[in-house]
């Protein structure tokens, strides 16, 4: 009789021996597989959350070296006004690094600048500031403006332009410090287009379709020596919401007065505008996966126009994604070692349950033995047992872990996510003072703001690679627990055995 029809005569005979084994085979394997699917829904959830608090690297003018800039003389021979004369970051350079860096998910060029906006080319007043300023003061410089000649110093009353190459990718849109509410956002192939705030909307009777009418600041055609004034008619296709608070000494500092256009738009009417339609202040670079931006930024940074005397800087903005790192990954370093104490424990229960077993065989094996049938050929017979109770064990596991995993991982994610997400906004201030000006504003708000709902809708779920592994590591581990169980019984001679025999 073959090894396998033995086999299968002792598990279908052995219901009470056998039902026994697969309950503990299958209790393994259900831990085991749960752990493993947590373990995995843990690694999204450190994603999700990295990609939710989004970050960047960032790519700026080298305005650190003297020779980049000049001083031109007047036409009375006076030092007229110092002025950068480096190179400018580009779609042609954006394209370029994203060529030769792998994993980012996109870029976007901004450039900042002033203009003063009115709805009405009648009248020509002023669109009303949304109050944001720290009090008195604010409103006393403002009121002080519209009361002067035009001689006075109009920054006070003006607006925040920012000009984008995709308003989709800025970064106060990618960082959630800001989010389109309604409308639709821009791009640099558009001219006469803007996304202005829900409350500038609200505060000055505008909507979606409106056209609203852009000015250069008088300070800025005092300093070109244009006298007239040239207003550009812009149409509003987009209104954004505000999230988070942060102070600002004045209200026209705020991003609650920040106006999204095109660099198209500014050229139009704006003494401002640089030469180059496709020059912009700064490029901001996103990644995939958000841990990977220092890494990135170190290579960006060995490129030949970068370093000391390069033509362009790169720095980085990631302090949100290291703040929440290391919780995420003590959790998943847990849910590892549990894996293996799983298993170590697994394979410890069976070798006791197999040993007990195998030693209550004596008589068979003693029989077999004396028939002429080899211990490698009885070890055989015992390995088909075991392998065919373990692909009935593990094939229900796979059903039963994946309600456990879901449970658990729940549970355990919520938790995660809420302490992180408190331990951040405890710590998000004192990150936010190490920042510039331009880069602090755009934190405060990411921070405060970091989606939470991306966070909770995570797909904990058993891979069919998962499943693949753990029928391979049960087996390994059965047939290594028969084998330590068989070893005591097989180094016995045939007498010996039959001596045993009750």
């Amino acid at each position: 009789m073959s090894s396998f029809r033995r086999a299968f005569l002792y598990v279908t005979r052995k219901r009470t021996k056998n039902i026994i084994l697969l309950f503990i085979i299958f209790i393994v394997a259900t831990l085991a597989l749960s752990a493993i699917a947590l373990r995995s829904a843990v690694e999204t959830a450190q994603l999700n959350v990295r990609q939710a608090l989004g970050g960047y690297f960032a790519v700026s003018p080298n305005t650190e070296d003297s020779s980049k800039w000049e001083t031109p003389l007047n036409a009375d021979g006076t030092s007229g006004e110092r002025r950068f004369i480096g190179e400018m970051p580009s779609t042609a350079l954006a394209e370029s690094i994203s060529s030769q860096i792998d994993g980012l998910s996109g870029f976007s060029l901004s450039s900042s600048y002033r203009a003063r906006i009115c709805k009405d080319l009648n009248d020509k007043e002023d669109l009303s500031l949304v109050p944001c300023g720290n009090g008195y003061v604010d409103a006393r410089m403002q009121s002080d403006i519209y009361q002067s000649s035009v001689e006075a110093n109009d920054y006070y009353i003006s607006f925040g332009l920012q000009t984008c190459t995709n308003s989709s990718l800025d970064y106060n849109f990618v960082g959630k410090a800001l989010s389109l509410i309604e409308g639709r956002h821009i791009d640099a192939s558009e001219t006469g287009v803007a996304i202005i705030s829900e409350e500038l909307a609200e505060r000055n009777g505008l909507t979606i379709g409106d056209t609203i009418y852009l000015r250069d600041l008088d300070s800025s055609l005092k300093t070109s020596g244009k006298t007239e004034v040239e207003y550009a008619p812009v149409s509003i296709v987009g209104l954004f919401e505000l999230h988070g608070t942060y102070e600002n000494e004045f209200s026209c500092d705020g991003i609650e007065n920040m106006i999204f256009t095109t660099q198209n738009t500014l050229k139009s009417y704006s003494v401002d505008s640089p030469n180059d339609s496709d020059s912009y202040e700064n490029l901001y670079f996103y990644a995939e996966d958000p841990v990977e931006l220092e890494s990135m930024a170190e290579t960006l940074s060995t490129f030949p126009q970068f370093g000391r005397d390069g033509d362009f800087t790169v720095s980085i903005n990631n302090r949100s994604i290291l703040l929440v790192e290391g919780p995420l990954t003590n959790i998943n370093q847990l849910i590892t070692i549990l894996i293996l104490l799983v298993l170590i424990v697994g394979v410890i229960i069976l070798w006791l349950v197999l040993s007990s077993q195998i030693k209550s065989r004596i008589h068979e094996t003693g029989i077999f033995l004396s028939i002429g049938i080899g211990k490698a050929n009885i070890l055989l017979q015992y390995i088909i047992e075991i392998t065919v109770i373990t692909l009935i064990a593990c094939t229900i596991a796979v059903f039963s872990s994946n309600i456990i995993s879901k449970t658990a991982g729940n549970l355990l994610l919520q938790d995660t996510i809420a302490s992180v997400t408190e331990e951040q906004d405890v710590l998000s201030p004192a990150i936010s003072q190490s920042l510039d000006d331009s880069e602090e504003q755009n934190t405060q708000n990411s921070n405060n703001t970091a989606s939470t709902s991306l966070l909770t809708e995570i797909s904990v779920s058993i891979q069919a690679s998962d499943v693949l592994l753990l029928f391979i590591a049960v087996l390994l581990l059965a047939w290594l627990a028969v084998f330590i169980a068989s070893i005591s019984l097989f180094r016995l001679k045939p007498r010996e055995i039959l001596s045993k025999m009750s």
